[in-house]
């Protein structure tokens, strides 16, 4: 079984709740494991090497991605470098939400992920949410998120 990865991190739960939506979009795809995981809370970092692809989420803080977010990414590539990680080969997309910043985020982790060899295969999700406000994403937006998911999942399940 094919499997997919998705990890985010998440300041107001906005980002949290785009995460959710991809991974809604991911589980559609039968024969696809589909697998959450935020920054900051205990997983192991060889879950990586399970994984056929990897999705990656951040809200933008000061036009980049969150100081936990950041950490991730410096260790993933510590450890890809190392040969601990073999990540080459493996498909994913990014999303990210912002604020005042710009949708930045995107284009950040884009070139994070490509840089550990890992191929974008779907668009990726920028998100604006207006800063102090109840959390709201509207169906539109969810469904580029489902979609992200839905993309990947479906991709991964191709290569298999």
């Amino acid at each position: 079984m094919s499997k997919v990865i998705v990890i985010y991190d998440s300041r107001t739960g906005f980002t949290e709740r785009m995460a959710k939506t991809v991974v809604e979009g991911a589980e559609k795809v039968r024969g696809v494991e589909v697998k959450l995981l935020k920054v900051g809370t205990p997983f192991s970092i060889s879950e990586l090497d399970t994984a056929d692809a990897i999705i990656l989420g951040s809200p933008t803080i000061y036009g980049s991605v969150t100081p936990e977010m950041g950490i991730f990414l410096e260790c993933v590539r510590a450890h890809k470098q190392s040969k601990r990680l073999k990540l080459s080969g493996k498909i994913g997309g990014v999303f990210g939400s912002y604020g005042w910043d710009g949708g930045w985020v995107i284009e950040k982790l884009g070139a994070d992920i490509k840089a550990l060899g890992i191929k974008v295969v779907a668009p990726a999700v920028s998100l604006a949410h207006e800063m102090y406000e109840e959390i709201r994403i509207d169906e539109e937006a969810l469904k580029r998120c489902r979609e992200l998911g839905r993309a990947v999942a479906e991709k991964v399940k191709g290569k298999a």
